[in-house]
C-alpha cells in the first residue's frame, strides 16, 4: 500500500501533545516526507481450484504464480516502488463461481492491487465481474471463453488464446496435416465437456469446421466428472469419422484416451483442442500407451527458447514435478501484471490498469511475438500450437517456427 497520508488537523493534535513547537515549524518537511514514503510490500491475489476435482491443475498454477513472485522479489521487488516486495494472498475457488466470486471480494478486501485467475471460465466469468466493479485489474492466467472478455470491461486482460482462436488454428492445423501428409480428412466427431469452456470451443470448432468442408457427424457433449465415457466413445466409433476432436479437463482427458483404446476406436488422428490433458506432462504415465500419437492444438511454451529451460529447471528445484502448460501461463501472467506494477510506479489500481492496457512485453517464454492487449485486454499475438505425444512427452509440431519434430500422420491403428 502506498504511504500513508497524515491529515493536518490529526498532525497539530499530535504535536501538541508532544509539546513539540519545533515540530510544527517542521510540518512541510516531515508531512513531504511522510506523503512520498514507498509501500513496503506489494500485495496481489490468486483464485484458483485448491481443492477438489481440479485441485492438481489449481495447485500447480499457484507454485507458478509463488516461483514468478520469488523471482521478482530475489531480483530486488517492485524498483520503482523503492523496491517494495511482492507479498502473494491465495484464493480457493473451489471450483465454484460463487466461492470464486466471495474469494475474489475477500482479497480485494485484503488490499490487493491485482487479481490473478481462475483456470474455470465459469469462475473467470463471475471473478472478472466482481474485480470490474471493484476497479481492480485482474490478468487472468487460464480460461478460454470469449464471453468473459466481450462485456466491456476495462479492467481485465487476458495472456492466453481465447475460445475462438483455440477452434480456428486447431481447424487450421488439422487440415495443414491433412494437405502436407497427402491424407483425406473430410469427416470429424466433436466431443466437450458441458459447461462454458468445452461449450464455447464447441460452438466454434462447428462453425470453423464447416467453413473449411469438414462434416461434423456427432457433437457430443457430457460432465467433465463423469466416471466413465464408454456411451460417448461408442457413438463416436459407430460413426466412423476420420478425426475424433476432444475439449476438457485432465482427469476425463485420460479417461477418454484409455476409452479409445479399449474400444479399439479406428481414426485417422486423435486431436484435443485446449484439452487439459492431451498436452499434460503427466498424462502418459496416466494413459500409459493410449497416449502415444494423440495430438492436442493448445497454448504452450516456446520450446526453442533457451530461456523457457531455465525456468522449467527452477519450476522443478522448486516444487519437485514438470512444469504444466496451464502453469507457464500462470507463470507469464503474473509477471505480465508485475511489469504493469513497475511501469506504474504506485499500488493505484487505476494506474495499474492503464500500465496493463500499454502492455508490450518482449521477455516471455510463450510462443508468439510480444504480449500486447487490444481495446477488450485480449493478447493479440496470442496462438495455440500443434503438440503430439511421442515416446511418452508432448513435442511441438506446427507451427514450423517452433516444432521439435515431424507430425506422425495417419496414426496407427488403435489396438
Amino acid at each position: 500500500m502506498e504511504g500513508k497520508r497524515i491529515r493536518r488537523r490529526e498532525f497539530l493534535k499530535w504535536a501538541g501533545v508532544a509539546g513539540g513547537t519545533a515540530l510544527i515549524q517542521g510540518w512541510p518537511n516531515l508531512l513531504g516526507w511522510v506523503s512520498h514514503s514507498q509501500p513496503r510490500e506489494v500485495r496481489i491475489g490468486h483464485i484458483h481450484p485448491l481443492s477438489g476435482g481440479l485441485a492438481l491443475e489449481g495447485n500447480e498454477m499457484k507454485d507458478a504464480i509463488t516461483l514468478a513472485v520469488e523471482e521478482v522479489n530475489a531480483a530486488g521487488g517492485i524498483k520503482s516502488l523503492g523496491g517494495a516486495k511482492i507479498t502473494l494472498l491465495h484464493g480457493n475457488s473451489e471450483g465454484s463461481p460463487e466461492k470464486g466470486a466471495a474469494e475474489a471480494e475477500r482479497l480485494i478486501g485484503e488490499g490487493v492491487v491485482g487479481l490473478l485467475g481462475a483456470y474455470q471460465s465459469a469462475v473467470a466469468f463471475i471473478t472478472t465481474q466482481v474485480a470490474e466493479r471493484r476497479r481492480t485489474p485482474f490478468v487472468i492466467t487460464v480460461a478460454v471463453a470469449d464471453e468473459i472478455l466481450r462485456r466491456g470491461f476495462r479492467y481485465s486482460f487476458r495472456v492466453q488464446p481465447n475460445a475462438e482462436a483455440m477452434a480456428r488454428y486447431g481447424i487450421e492445423y488439422l487440415t495443414t496435416l491433412a494437405k502436407t501428409s497427402g491424407t483425406e480428412v473430410r469427416t470429424i466427431t466433436l466431443m466437450h465437456e458441458n459447461s462454458l469452456f468445452g461449450t464455447s470451443i464447441g460452438d466454434h470448432l462447428q462453425r470453423f469446421a464447416s467453413a473449411a468442408g469438414l462434416r461434423v457427424l456427432e457433437r457430443i457433449s457430457y460432465p467433465a466428472a463423469t466416471a466413465d465415457v464408454t456411451t460417448e466413445i461408442n457413438k463416436i466409433k459407430a460413426a466412423k469419422p476420420d478425426v475424433a476432436i476432444f475439449t476438457g479437463y485432465f482427469r476425463d482427458g485420460v479417461l477418454i484416451a484409455r476409452t479409445l483404446t479399449e474400444l479399439q476406436v479406428d481414426v485417422k488422428g486423435v486431436l484435443g483442442v485446449a484439452n487439459g490433458a492431451f498436452s499434460h506432462p503427466r498424462f502418459s504415465r496416466e494413459a500409459g500407451p493410449a497416449s502415444e500419437y494423440v495430438m492436442d492444438s493448445n497454448y504452450y511454451y516456446n520450446p526453442v527458447n533457451p530461456r523457457t529451460r531455465g525456468v522449467f529447471r527452477r519450476y522443478q528445484e522448486r516444487f519437485g514435478r514438470p512444469m504444466s502448460t496451464h502453469a507457464v501461463y500462470a507463470y507469464v501472467a503474473t509477471k505480465v501484471l508485475i511489469d504493469a506494477i513497475e511501469r506504474a510506479g504506485s499500488t493505484n489500481r487505476d494506474r495499474i490498469r492503464d500500465a496493463l492496457a500499454k502492455t508490450n512485453l518482449k521477455d516471455h517464454i510463450l510462443p508468439q511475438k510480444e504480449i500486447r492487449f487490444d481495446e477488450r485486454g485480449e493478447n493479440v499475438n496470442a496462438r495455440p500450437v500443434l503438440l503430439q505425444v511421442r515416446g511418452g512427452q508432448p513435442r511441438v509440431i506446427l507451427p514450423t517456427q517452433y516444432s521439435e519434430l515431424t507430425a506422425v500422420f495417419p496414426i496407427p491403428r488403435r489396438r
